[in-house]
Parts: structure tokens; sequence; C-alpha cells
């Protein structure tokens, strides 16, 4: 496929960046489109993990104050998994083990990729790499987690699978990694037949 940029600027760079493009691209009928443009906003890349306890068939899920949930909703806690932003020069690996530590107060005993998707293609170019995962002492008290200095304020609570999947369908779960990692989960869990 040609892609062909007439120009590019930086419009706003704030939390996060937004990028107008001048372009042409090739159609499907191998002739260039006219120049349109296009946006994209980038803060970074993120991880998430979902946190599973094979023994229990239970998900530790997060629940936090959101604003722009609120803002949309008028309910600002959110259930979801674990997850955070890629520092420079941190992998994937690294960060979901930093955020796992600051927003459950657990240490991840293993880890593999669940998958890798864009979250927002049509505007944005970061991406989520998603982790399934497991902690060295799941029955460990849970408390309160989150980082003082970025206003967190986090509760993690470990819910049977069967249950997480149930608030899925009802929509009571809705952030977009919590409901692949769960739907991903579950689709592994059968075929291994352990569901």
């Amino acid at each position: 496929m040609k892609v062909k940029i007439e120009h590019k600027e930086i419009e706003y760079d704030g939390f996060v960046k937004i990028e107008r493009a001048e372009l042409q691209f090739e159609r499907f009928n191998g002739t260039m489109s006219p120049v349109i443009n296009r946006f994209r906003h980038f803060r970074g890349n993120a991880v998430a993990v979902v946190i599973f306890d094979p023994i229990k068939l239970e998900v530790l899920l997060i629940n936090q104050f959101r604003y722009p949930v609120y803002a949309k909703t008028g309910e600002g806690w959110f259930l979801e998994c674990v997850a955070g932003m890629s520092e420079e020069n941190e992998s994937p690996f690294e960060v979901a083990k930093r955020e796992v530590v600051e927003e459950t107060g657990m240490k991840l005993r293993s880890m593999e990729l669940l998958t890798e998707y864009f979250f927002a293609p049509g505007g944005s170019s970061d991406t989520v790499v998603l982790f399934l995962g497991e902690v060295e002492d799941p029955r460990a008290s849970l408390g309160t987690h989150g980082l003082i200095q970025e206003g967190e304020e986090i509760q993690p609570q470990w819910v049977p699978l069967k249950q997480a999947l149930d608030w899925v369908d009802s929509g009571k779960i809705s952030d977009a990694k919590a409901i692949i990692g769960l739907t991903l989960l579950e689709r592994r869990l059968r075929k291994k037949g352990s569901l």
C-alpha cells in the first residue's frame, strides 16, 4: 500500500499529542485518493494485566475513580484490570511488574502474553499489550493502593471469573482491556476444558 504524506505537524503537545497530516493513500483499485486531513492523538503505549488465580478460578479487578467516566455517566468508580503507561526505555514486562505492585501491592509470579491491540485505530497509534498473570500470594491482604502523588486511590478485589464474565455481559464491566482479557481467558480455559 502506498501512502504519500504531503505535510504533517503537531497541533497540540500536552498530556496527549495531536498530529495533523495531509496525505493520500492508495485505494483498493490502485489509484491514489485525493489529499485528505487525518488526525492522530498519542500519549504512549499501555500495558494491562488480567490477574488470575487458577485454583479458585478468580480474577483480581481494581476499582478506581476515572474522571472521563464520571463526566460521561455521573459514576466515576470504574472496574478494570491492572494497567499503566509505558515509560521511556521500559519493556512491557517491566511495566506490568511495576503496575501490579503499585495497584495491588502484590508481586507477579508468572505472566504470559494474551494479545496486543490498537485501542482506537481511527484516531490513535497507541497500543495496549495485554498479559495474563498470576501473583505470588493470591490470599495476601488487599488494602488500598495507588500512587498518592498521582491522585490515585485503587481498591483491588478478587472476583469469581464467572461473575466477572456476567458483569461483562451486563455492562457492569465496560473497560475494553478487561473485557478483551476476560474473554480471552474464558476462551483459553474452555479450550483446555478447565471451565
